[in-house]
């Protein structure tokens, strides 16, 4: 029951994001500026997003390897197969599907295997915080910013000020550096970072403290898998290395619609990205990627063609495809797994986890 509530969540904020972006397209202007685009430049982003997988399957060796043996061919499967259950199917299930078949191919227990997903969840957030940084510091709108009305058909300008966007960008630059604190204390002291929450939680209820620190300990002892500082060092490089490769892509794409960008319009759009992606995924993250692209678009290059914008939104989004399913199917069908059996198979896996 509890996915298919995941399905038509995800299924409706799709229509709803569609509907909102593109109610009042001048769909002929859309279809002028994807006619008009560089596709030699378009194939080039295409081959940055394809280069950004393997560079995921490095990052996640540092963690397997430190505890498992396992072969770069079934972790690549493992990560691929995932990716496509994430753009397929509801409620996330790509996170379950992707240990679930690392089990499978190198026969490591799926307890662990699920915690391999976790940790390198948990590397990806330090590449995404360089880019939340980055582009915090980076775009500093004077006067506020303006989303022009016919991003969204509506009757006029949706518009922050300048001290408002401020206040919000010295919120989540406060957050990320507590948040980076945080996880340096974790793998040098976990003590420290225990004593700080239980004081600070405390105020609230002995149960929240609790919650909490139970929380924290099992991020720590994520953080444990690493042999080294230097594994960990590495893996996290390699998630710099996977979200500049996304930027790349980003970037070249709009080069192809012949837009004329600040060097931060890639930083800023992954940002708001990475935002709209962690909200429950719509059927091919439809809508849910085009909205981040036209935002940052609208905010960072003053008088962009909004019709211009929103086919660079398609194409962007229709770019992310090949890669996801094209690999994905690949390594489903060279190690004859069936994706839906994996869900369902992966989800009894997390409950049984859960109840233990």
């Amino acid at each position: 029951m509890k996915k298919y509530i995941f399905g038509v969540v995800g299924l409706a904020f799709g229509v709803l994001t569609v509907w909102l972006l593109f109610r009042k397209t001048n769909w002929e202007e859309v279809g002028h500026a994807l006619s008009g685009a560089n596709y030699f430049l378009l194939a080039l982003s295409l081959f940055a997003y394809f280069l950004a997988h393997p560079a995921r399957v490095i990052r996640w060796g540092y963690i397997v390897r430190a505890v498992h043996p396992a072969t770069f061919r079934q972790m690549f499967s493992a990560t691929q197969i995932g990716f496509l259950a994430n753009f397929v199917l509801p409620g996330r299930a790509g996170e379950a599907v992707r240990a679930l078949v690392l089990t499978r191919l190198t026969r490591v227990p799926f307890s662990k295997a699920f915690a391999f997903v976790a940790v390198d969840r948990l590397t990806d957030l330090f590449g995404l915080i360089v880019v939340m940084v980055v582009s915090l510091l980076a775009f500093q709108p004077v006067g506020g910013v303006s989303i022009p009305a016919e991003t969204f058909g509506t009757d006029g300008p949706i518009g922050f000020t300048q001290s408002e966007y401020r206040a919000g960008a010295i919120g989540a630059g406060v957050f990320l550096a507590v948040l980076i604190a945080g996880f340096v204390g974790l793998y040098t002291n976990r003590g420290v970072v225990l004593w700080i929450s239980t004081k600070v939680f405390g105020l609230f209820s002995k149960r929240v403290a609790d919650f909490v620190n139970g929380m924290i300990n099992h991020f720590a002892d994520g953080l444990q898998v690493f042999r080294s500082p230097s594994d960990m060092a590495k893996s996290i490089g390699w998630s710099w290395v996977t979200w500049g490769l996304n930027l790349v892509g980003l970037a070249i794409g709009m080069a192809a619609f012949h837009i004329d960008f600040p060097w931060y319009t890639p930083v800023v759009m992954q940002a708001i990205l990475a935002v709209f992606i962690s909200a429950p995924n719509t059927p091919g993250f439809v809508g849910q990627f085009h909205i981040p692209i036209v935002l940052a678009l609208v905010m960072t290059v003053p008088g962009v063609d909004i019709n211009t914008a929103k086919a660079y939104a398609i194409a962007a989004h229709l770019s992310q495809l090949p890669p996801v399913f094209m690999l994905g199917i690949w390594c489903l069908m060279r190690d004859n797994l069936n994706l839906f059996e994996l869900q369902k198979e992966g989800v009894e896996k997390v409950k049984e986890e859960k109840s233990e």
